[in-house]
């Protein structure tokens, strides 16, 4: 049986100023937005980025379906959150950064 190959993808979940919550996949170009928990935009994301590499894994993973990168303001988010001397008033209050590992995307938060 041929080994599959891991990929590990950055992930971040973070409450909005409404107090729902968004899911990112950084490496993906997958949201998940207006969760009313954390919880229910981590699953959200897991599923949409489990189903974005099943779908492409059935096309044999072309390198444009497996490296997507979102768009700066999310990278951005990420970049404050993990600054060492954040500015309070452009962090959102609470937030989960976290990797996705595939093909079995076993998540292990990683608490920042």
């Amino acid at each position: 049986m041929a080994k599959l190959k891991e990929f590990t993808y950055r992930c971040l979940v973070y409450r909005e100023t409404d107090d729902s919550f968004t899911g990112v996949c950084l490496d993906l170009d997958i949201v998940e937005e207006n969760h009313q928990t954390m919880e229910q935009a981590i699953l959200s994301l897991h599923d949409a980025v489990e189903t974005h590499l099943k779908a492409a894994a059935g096309l044999q993973s072309p390198k444009e379906l497996m490296y997507r990168p979102a768009p700066r303001k999310y990278w951005n988010i990420l970049q404050l959150m993990t600054a060492a001397q954040p500015q309070k008033q452009n962090i959102p209050p609470e937030f989960r950064l976290f990797p996705m590992t595939g093909p079995t995307l076993m998540s292990h938060p990683v608490y920042a």
